[in-house]
């Protein structure tokens, strides 16, 4: 949003460069760039449109911060030239889409050209002039952040009527631009026709020309969300239509009615009337409790109340008992939190000392399912099962009677919640089907349900294949699955020659199904939050080792049905507190005769194999000698000679 500095210094008054303001909003207030000459280009937050949307609203900011008086035009009284609102009256028929409205009748008008000055300022936003109405009209919309509208009275028939758009409708706008309408679109009309596009643009047949004579000033707040779907519905988007989609404050058409009426009478030497205003319901007075001691812990830092109380004062918060007031502009302003960020911007970040945390921090732990979702995506992959993720969004017929229906849908094909994996996995099986012979694709992901009048959320696990045998080998990924995950006791149930139901203690946790539109395809899904408190699991943590490793190999001949397993875990017993560690370094198993054994016929010579194994011996209180490693050589030699009928090598 481009702004004047020229016109921003005459608000504010003071020794300060058009670079130092800029450095000075971009550290307290808004992201700010210079854009050479008089213009600044200022990036308003969409929650400060209220009152920062505005010359004097940036003008407000930078007193705060330079600590320079405000020479605010609204200060100025106003003199009207009649006791009497005009010949003219106003109805409001939509007072949700219209909470105000206010209109005042101006005569003895002017038309004619702008005053330098005020040409200039509206050239500096990107505005051009058109004559000194109009050109006031946006004039104030910059300074006070109100948009405005002026009718030519005389071609008023019956007074002003804010309502909906009939079916049929159209209106030729001043830019002579045609729109049709719809009951969607409120609309500023008088007895015979729709004047304006309520909060957008203003109408052709009742323009201001250089033979106006009498003018009708409006100023209203329009409800946002609909200027904001009119603005989209008609493809017309305007300077007003902008601040109207933002929330605006209902006080503020007063205070850009009194400017707009101020300089009709200054630079088109006007006679105005009071405006009539139609305010349904005023909004009240916001007061928020001031306790100084939160305020300062929100910030960090001690300050006093006199510095606290300047601060937003020159923002334009005022103290009332055991309270502040929030100016009526502030639409961003719900507690003391938001106080006491105003507070620390206008002091500076960078004014702040940097202080370790003052409270105790706890120990971190584990997220227990985000451990176990790693886990399943890894065994998933190392299994050859590739990671999809699905919409969460289905149609009607894709869900079950207990889905949740979405309040406001983007589409047909998403009203409701998904209350499984399996159509998406599905879907997946069936659009990879064309590229490859065999699928296997796993989703982790939320499902909806509801339960009791409430919406019930649970983490599943969904794996689906598509291949020769797809039931049988689902079927072991399963136990490979829950055994890995410390689960051994389980029961799959038969429900249906195409469903099993897993359960664990009575307790159903998952369902096997196959695919009927789909040949050899099935899917599993798995409750993960009810896995999770089955699993039976415990972690243990020991210390580095303080003491070097003495590591000796192993090579034997053993028969050949020998377990590898089985002789690892005869060495683990052997010397439990010794053995470290051991593992298989070498495994031959020929073709040819191996060496005969004295008493061993040749058959028998055949059938054995050669293992070799790399023992890693530790004690946990001492460094292990030579020598007692070679004695729990011996015993580990001596026990698998006897076990296993070994030869050493």
């Amino acid at each position: 949003m481009k702004f004047s500095f020229s016109l921003i210094k005459k608000l504010v008054p003071g020794r300060y460069t058009k670079s130092e303001l800029t450095e000075k909003l971009n550290l307290h207030s808004f992201e700010t760039a210079d854009l050479g000459g008089d213009v600044l280009e200022i990036a308003v937050t969409p929650n400060r449109f209220s009152d920062a949307a505005s010359h004097l609203g940036i003008a407000r900011e930078a007193a705060a911060i330079f600590g320079i008086p405000l020479k605010d035009p609204l200060e100025e009284k106003l003199k009207y030239g009649h006791k009497d609102q005009g010949v003219f009256r106003v109805n409001v028929k939509e007072k949700n889409l219209c909470r105000r409205y206010l209109a005042s009748y101006v005569s003895k008008i002017k038309v004619g050209p702008s005053p330098k000055w005020l040409k200039e300022v509206l050239e500096t936003c990107g505005l051009r002039s058109i004559n000194n109405v109009v050109d006031i009209m946006n004039y104030v919309m910059l300074e006070i952040g109100q948009p405005l509208h002026a009718f030519d009275a005389d071609k008023v028939s019956g007074g002003l009527v804010a309502r909906r758009a009939q079916k049929g409708e159209t209106i030729t706008t001043i830019d002579n631009q045609k729109f049709n309408l719809d009951s969607e679109v409120l609309v500023i009309a008088d007895a015979k026709q729709p004047l304006a596009i309520a909060g957008i643009k203003g109408g052709k047949s009742s323009e201001v020309t250089s033979g106006t004579k009498r003018i009708l000033v409006e100023a209203a707040h329009f409800e946002s969300a609909n200027i904001y779907k009119t603005s989209r519905k008609l493809a017309l988007r305007t300077d007003a239509s902008v601040r109207f989609s933002h929330f605006l404050s209902p006080e503020l058409p007063e205070l850009g009615m009194r400017r707009a009426l101020a300089l009709l009478q200054e630079l088109a030497a006007a006679t105005i009337h009071p405006p009539i205003d139609v305010y349904a319901k005023k909004a009240g007075l916001r007061l928020v409790p001031f306790n100084l001691k939160k305020m300062s812990d929100l910030i960090g830092e001690h300050f006093k109340e006199k510095e606290v109380l300047q601060v937003l004062s020159n923002l334009g918060f005022k103290k009332k008992g055991k309270s502040l007031s929030v100016p009526a502009l502030r639409m961003d302003i719900d507690g003391l939190e938001d106080i006491a960020e105003e507070v620390a911007r206008i002091k500076g970040y960078n004014n702040l000392p940097s202080r370790p945390p003052s409270i105790a921090l706890g120990a971190a732990q584990e997220e227990e399912q985000i451990n176990l979702k790693n886990r399943l995506r890894k065994f998933s992959a190392g299994v050859g099962f590739s990671e999809v993720y699905n919409y969460s969004f289905l149609a009607e017929k894709e869900v079950g009677s207990r889905a949740v229906a979405i309040a406001n849908p983007i589409s047909s094909q998403a009203g409701f919640l998904r209350d499984s994996l399996k159509m998406g996995l599905r879907k997946n099986l069936e659009s990879n089907k064309r590229f490859f012979e065999e699928v296997r694709v796993f989703e982790i992901g939320k499902v909806f349900s509801e339960e009791k009048g409430r919406v019930e959320e649970r983490l599943m696990l969904g794996m689906g294949i598509l291949a020769k045998n797809s039931y049988l080998e689902i079927k072991g990924v399963l136990d490979s699955l829950l055994t890995g995950l410390g689960i051994i006791e389980y029961e799959l149930i038969e429900k249906n020659p195409a469903r099993l139901e897993v359960k664990l203690e009575n307790l159903l946790v998952g369902n096997l199904d196959l695919i009927s539109e789909l040949k050899n395809a099935a899917v599993l899904e798995l409750n993960l939050d009810l896995l999770l408190k089955e699993m039976d699991e415990e972690r243990e943590f020991a210390p580095l080792p303080k003491f070097p490793v003495i590591t000796r190999d192993l090579s034997i001949f053993v028969p050949e049905e020998t377990r590898v397993g089985e002789v690892l875990e005869m060495i683990q017993r052997v010397s439990a507190k010794l053995v470290n560690d051991v593992d298989l370094i070498d495994f031959y198993e020929p073709d040819e005769k191996l060496r005969p054994k004295q008493d061993r016929s040749e058959t028998q010579e055949k059938r054995r194999k050669s293992l070799t194994f790399r023992i890693v011996f530790q004690a946990e209180d001492r460094t292990l000698t030579d020598a007692e490693a070679d004695r729990e050589m011996a015993a580990i030699n001596q026990i698998l000679i006897d076990k296993f009928d070994a030869e050493l090598r």
